[in-house]
């Protein structure tokens, strides 16, 4: 039985994804043509995927290339399997991305995929707040790609509908633990269309369209493009 969640397809063993990052593909693409034994890493840099040849603390995934005429995982793999990996099959390049199903109950706050509905801003500061800080947030049902259909949602903004109904109000000053609603320029444009929380040390977690999630700081580029801050009543 498949379930989906984060985006990813989960079995009994282990979850599946599929890969869908064009320039990013492109680059292993070239990386391989140069010099097919040299390790290749999957790094997140502020929500986008980058390659490197050394593992670092930015490093979230391997890529593992073999000789094969499938990408898909032997038995021993699937035993083996306790890291992100990225799997590619040479000579014909077929590929495809494996989670150890470990991560299906304690997927990290960061490196998460994107996928509107089940892995997006929403759904990640919904489930902070239920594990982090013990304060259920009634979910909202999106209506699907709500962010990317400007014209047709043009008047429908979620997020002010239903902050007050979900139990925030608004503040001047943001604290750990805090909603930011940001306009950040992806979907409509009367109205905050992304959101973060707010992290001790004056860093936000968030989760970018099509980006991987991040914790990075609330810089002055995101203070500018903050339209409300909100705070749950139970921490009034």
């Amino acid at each position: 039985m498949i379930e989906k969640l984060y985006g990813i397809d989960w079995n009994d063993t282990h979850g599946e994804l599929v890969f869908s990052h064009a320039s990013v593909v492109a680059d292993i693409a070239e990386s391989l043509i140069a010099d097919e034994n040299k390790p290749i890493w999957l790094n997140n840099r502020l929500g986008h995927i980058v390659l490197s040849h050394d593992k670092n603390d930015r490093t979230y995934a391997a890529v593992k290339v073999v000789r094969a005429d499938s990408c898909a995982l032997t038995e021993q793999e699937v035993s083996e399997l306790d890291y992100p990996t990225l799997k590619v099959a040479l000579p014909k390049g077929l590929f495809k991305m494996y989670y150890p199903l470990s991560m299906k109950t304690n997927m990290p706050w960061v490196n998460r995929p994107w996928h509107e509905g089940s892995s997006d801003c929403y759904r990640l500061a919904v489930e902070y707040y239920r594990k982090e800080l013990n304060i259920p947030v009634r979910s909202i049902v999106t209506p699907e790609k709500y962010t990317s259909q400007a014209l047709a949602y043009a008047r429908t903004n979620l997020f002010l509908e239903n902050f007050a109904s979900c139990g925030f109000e608004q503040v001047m000053f943001p604290e750990a633990g805090d909603v930011i609603l940001i306009q950040a320029g992806v979907g409509y444009n009367d109205g905050p269309d992304h959101l973060a929380v707010c992290l001790d040390g004056g860093q936000m977690l968030h989760h970018n369209r099509e980006l991987l999630s991040v914790i990075q700081p609330y810089s002055t580029k995101w203070r500018q493009k903050t339209s409300m801050v909100l705070r749950h009543t139970s921490k009034l």
